[in-house]
Protein backbone atom coordinates (compact mmCIF):
# COMPACT_ATOMS: atom_id res chain seq x y z
CA UNK A 1 0.00 0.00 0.00
CA UNK A 2 2.80 2.42 0.74
CA UNK A 3 4.60 1.09 -3.01
CA UNK A 4 0.72 2.38 -4.05
CA UNK A 5 0.95 5.65 -2.42
CA UNK A 6 4.37 6.81 -4.00
CA UNK A 7 3.46 5.96 -6.84
CA UNK A 8 0.13 7.70 -7.22
CA UNK A 9 2.01 10.88 -5.18
CA UNK A 10 4.77 10.78 -7.48
CA UNK A 11 2.48 10.89 -11.04
CA UNK A 12 -0.27 13.11 -9.78
CA UNK A 13 0.87 14.66 -6.65
CA UNK A 14 -2.11 12.81 -4.87
CA UNK A 15 -2.05 10.12 -2.19
CA UNK A 16 -5.39 7.52 -2.64
CA UNK A 17 -6.68 9.35 0.05
CA UNK A 18 -6.72 12.80 -1.30
CA UNK A 19 -7.83 11.82 -4.72
CA UNK A 20 -10.94 10.05 -3.40
CA UNK A 21 -11.31 13.13 -1.33
CA UNK A 22 -11.24 15.67 -4.78
CA UNK A 23 -13.84 13.63 -6.66
CA UNK A 24 -16.26 13.74 -3.29
CA UNK A 25 -16.18 17.35 -3.43
CA UNK A 26 -16.63 17.16 -7.38
CA UNK A 27 -19.23 15.69 -6.76
CA UNK A 28 -20.69 17.93 -4.10
CA UNK A 29 -20.20 20.41 -6.42
CA UNK A 30 -22.69 18.90 -8.99
CA UNK A 31 -25.09 18.35 -6.32
CA UNK A 32 -25.20 21.95 -5.26
CA UNK A 33 -25.43 22.99 -8.53
CA UNK A 34 -28.07 20.77 -9.66
CA UNK A 35 -30.06 22.24 -6.33
CA UNK A 36 -31.92 19.43 -6.26
CA UNK A 37 -31.03 18.35 -2.53
CA UNK A 38 -30.34 20.13 0.96
CA UNK A 39 -26.84 20.38 1.62
CA UNK A 40 -27.80 18.09 4.61
CA UNK A 41 -28.71 15.66 2.26
CA UNK A 42 -25.33 16.26 -0.23
CA UNK A 43 -22.99 15.76 3.01
CA UNK A 44 -24.64 12.52 3.36
CA UNK A 45 -23.93 11.46 0.08
CA UNK A 46 -20.80 12.60 -0.58
CA UNK A 47 -19.96 10.15 3.06
CA UNK A 48 -19.63 12.98 5.60
CA UNK A 49 -21.08 12.21 9.00
CA UNK A 50 -22.32 15.60 9.63
CA UNK A 51 -22.97 18.70 7.90
CA UNK A 52 -20.28 20.56 9.93
CA UNK A 53 -17.30 18.26 8.51
CA UNK A 54 -18.43 18.79 5.30
CA UNK A 55 -18.82 21.99 5.20
CA UNK A 56 -15.27 22.97 6.55
CA UNK A 57 -13.87 20.26 4.48
CA UNK A 58 -15.91 22.10 1.40
CA UNK A 59 -13.91 25.54 2.08
CA UNK A 60 -11.09 24.44 2.76
CA UNK A 61 -10.97 22.88 -1.12
CA UNK A 62 -13.00 25.47 -2.42
CA UNK A 63 -12.71 28.74 -0.54
CA UNK A 64 -16.43 29.16 0.32
CA UNK A 65 -18.92 27.18 1.88
CA UNK A 66 -21.14 25.08 0.25
CA UNK A 67 -24.06 27.63 0.68
CA UNK A 68 -21.75 29.98 -0.48
CA UNK A 69 -21.44 28.32 -3.42
CA UNK A 70 -24.78 27.52 -3.94
CA UNK A 71 -25.79 31.51 -3.33
CA UNK A 72 -22.95 32.36 -6.20
CA UNK A 73 -24.11 29.38 -8.92
CA UNK A 74 -27.97 30.95 -8.20
CA UNK A 75 -26.57 34.51 -9.22
CA UNK A 76 -24.72 33.65 -11.76
CA UNK A 77 -27.72 31.59 -13.58
CA UNK A 78 -30.09 33.71 -12.87
CA UNK A 79 -28.15 36.79 -14.25
CA UNK A 80 -29.01 36.40 -17.89
CA UNK A 81 -32.71 35.87 -17.37
CA UNK A 82 -35.07 37.82 -18.94
CA UNK A 83 -38.25 36.77 -17.34
CA UNK A 84 -41.15 39.44 -17.39
CA UNK A 85 -45.09 39.80 -17.77
CA UNK A 86 -46.06 40.20 -20.22
CA UNK A 87 -43.63 37.17 -21.43
CA UNK A 88 -41.33 37.82 -24.71
CA UNK A 89 -40.70 35.70 -27.60
CA UNK A 90 -37.08 36.46 -26.08
CA UNK A 91 -38.11 34.51 -22.88
CA UNK A 92 -39.68 31.91 -24.57
CA UNK A 93 -36.55 30.88 -25.70
CA UNK A 94 -35.47 30.78 -23.20
CA UNK A 95 -37.92 28.42 -21.46
CA UNK A 96 -37.32 25.88 -24.20
CA UNK A 97 -33.68 25.57 -23.91
CA UNK A 98 -33.55 25.29 -20.28
CA UNK A 99 -36.70 22.85 -20.58
CA UNK A 100 -34.48 21.02 -22.77
CA UNK A 101 -32.02 20.99 -20.53
CA UNK A 102 -34.26 19.82 -17.22
CA UNK A 103 -36.69 17.45 -18.25
CA UNK A 104 -38.27 17.95 -14.92
CA UNK A 105 -39.23 21.29 -16.21
CA UNK A 106 -40.81 20.16 -19.49
CA UNK A 107 -43.15 17.84 -16.90
CA UNK A 108 -43.71 20.77 -14.94
CA UNK A 109 -45.13 22.69 -17.95
CA UNK A 110 -47.24 19.86 -18.66
CA UNK A 111 -48.75 19.50 -15.40
CA UNK A 112 -49.08 23.51 -15.15
CA UNK A 113 -50.59 23.85 -18.28
CA UNK A 114 -53.40 20.94 -17.71
CA UNK A 115 -54.42 22.64 -14.46
CA UNK A 116 -54.36 26.38 -15.35
CA UNK A 117 -58.30 26.56 -14.99
CA UNK A 118 -58.20 24.92 -11.70
CA UNK A 119 -57.89 27.46 -9.38
CA UNK A 120 -57.72 24.34 -6.38
CA UNK A 121 -54.29 23.33 -8.11
CA UNK A 122 -51.46 23.43 -5.29
CA UNK A 123 -47.87 23.79 -5.60
CA UNK A 124 -48.07 20.74 -3.00
CA UNK A 125 -50.81 18.66 -5.93
CA UNK A 126 -47.28 20.38 -8.10
CA UNK A 127 -44.37 18.82 -6.54
CA UNK A 128 -46.78 15.31 -5.54
CA UNK A 129 -46.94 15.02 -9.93
CA UNK A 130 -43.51 15.61 -9.34
CA UNK A 131 -42.40 12.78 -7.18
CA UNK A 132 -40.31 15.34 -5.14
CA UNK A 133 -41.48 17.52 -1.85
CA UNK A 134 -42.35 20.81 -2.38
CA UNK A 135 -39.10 22.61 -0.80
CA UNK A 136 -37.22 20.35 -3.17
CA UNK A 137 -39.34 21.60 -5.66
CA UNK A 138 -39.06 25.21 -4.98
CA UNK A 139 -34.82 25.11 -4.73
CA UNK A 140 -35.08 23.90 -8.28
CA UNK A 141 -37.33 26.53 -9.75
CA UNK A 142 -35.21 29.26 -7.81
CA UNK A 143 -32.39 27.66 -8.87
CA UNK A 144 -33.27 28.17 -12.33
CA UNK A 145 -35.75 31.41 -12.75
CA UNK A 146 -34.77 33.22 -9.39
CA UNK A 147 -38.01 32.99 -7.51
CA UNK A 148 -40.73 31.06 -6.40
CA UNK A 149 -42.72 27.84 -7.83
CA UNK A 150 -45.99 30.04 -6.48
CA UNK A 151 -44.81 33.06 -8.88
CA UNK A 152 -43.47 30.86 -11.83
CA UNK A 153 -47.71 29.38 -11.46
CA UNK A 154 -49.15 32.69 -10.92
CA UNK A 155 -47.41 34.46 -13.54
CA UNK A 156 -48.05 31.71 -16.45
CA UNK A 157 -51.78 32.79 -15.27
CA UNK A 158 -51.89 35.86 -15.63
CA UNK A 159 -50.04 35.37 -19.11
CA UNK A 160 -52.86 32.68 -20.05
CA UNK A 161 -55.57 35.36 -18.64
CA UNK A 162 -53.87 38.16 -20.37
CA UNK A 163 -53.94 36.18 -24.05
CA UNK A 164 -57.41 35.22 -22.75
CA UNK A 165 -58.30 38.91 -22.90
CA UNK A 166 -56.85 40.09 -26.15
CA UNK A 167 -56.39 37.24 -28.36
CA UNK A 168 -59.86 35.27 -27.64
CA UNK A 169 -62.18 38.46 -26.69
CA UNK A 170 -62.90 36.70 -23.35
CA UNK A 171 -64.41 38.41 -20.55
CA UNK A 172 -62.81 39.30 -17.93
CA UNK A 173 -64.96 37.15 -15.87
CA UNK A 174 -64.28 34.31 -18.18
CA UNK A 175 -60.17 34.94 -18.12
CA UNK A 176 -60.38 34.38 -14.36
CA UNK A 177 -61.93 31.25 -14.62
CA UNK A 178 -59.98 29.86 -17.06
CA UNK A 179 -56.77 30.84 -15.92
CA UNK A 180 -57.49 29.49 -12.72
CA UNK A 181 -57.98 32.75 -10.56
CA UNK A 182 -60.74 32.58 -8.13
CA UNK A 183 -62.51 35.67 -8.99
CA UNK A 184 -62.41 39.10 -10.39
CA UNK A 185 -60.77 40.79 -7.99
CA UNK A 186 -57.84 38.29 -7.14
CA UNK A 187 -56.97 38.24 -11.19
CA UNK A 188 -57.85 41.73 -10.80
CA UNK A 189 -54.78 42.76 -7.92
CA UNK A 190 -52.56 40.34 -9.61
CA UNK A 191 -52.57 41.79 -12.92
CA UNK A 192 -52.11 45.51 -12.21
CA UNK A 193 -49.28 44.66 -10.17
CA UNK A 194 -47.82 43.02 -13.39
CA UNK A 195 -49.66 44.79 -16.25
CA UNK A 196 -49.99 48.18 -15.11
CA UNK A 197 -53.51 48.66 -15.84
CA UNK A 198 -56.82 46.40 -15.35
CA UNK A 199 -58.11 43.19 -17.02
CA UNK A 200 -60.56 45.11 -18.73
CA UNK A 201 -58.21 47.91 -19.90
CA UNK A 202 -55.83 45.26 -21.58
CA UNK A 203 -58.61 43.83 -23.59
CA UNK A 204 -57.88 46.37 -25.87
CA UNK A 205 -54.09 45.93 -26.44
CA UNK A 206 -52.50 43.60 -28.73
CA UNK A 207 -49.83 40.22 -27.06
CA UNK A 208 -47.36 40.40 -29.21
CA UNK A 209 -46.33 37.23 -28.21
CA UNK A 210 -48.46 34.21 -27.05
CA UNK A 211 -46.64 32.72 -25.17
CA UNK A 212 -48.44 30.09 -23.53
CA UNK A 213 -50.06 28.89 -26.94
CA UNK A 214 -46.52 28.22 -28.15
CA UNK A 215 -46.00 26.60 -25.02
CA UNK A 216 -49.02 24.11 -25.73
CA UNK A 217 -47.89 23.34 -28.76
CA UNK A 218 -44.35 22.22 -27.90
CA UNK A 219 -45.70 20.36 -24.74
CA UNK A 220 -48.31 18.53 -26.95
CA UNK A 221 -45.36 17.96 -29.81
CA UNK A 222 -43.37 16.37 -27.58
CA UNK A 223 -45.80 13.95 -26.09
CA UNK A 224 -46.54 13.25 -28.92
CA UNK A 225 -42.78 11.90 -29.67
Amino acid sequence: MAQLNRKLSAQIDYSPAKLILHYRMEYAKQLLDSNSHSIEEIANQCGFNGLTSFSRTFKQEFGSSPSEYRKKALDETTELWDWKIPLSENCFDQLLLLKAKNRWLAKLFTIVIDNLDNELFSIEELASKLFISSSNLNRKVQHLFGFSTARLVRDLRLQHAAELLSTQNKSVTEAASLAGFFDVAHLSRYFKQNFGCSPGEYRNVSVFFSCIDKLKEEVISQIAK
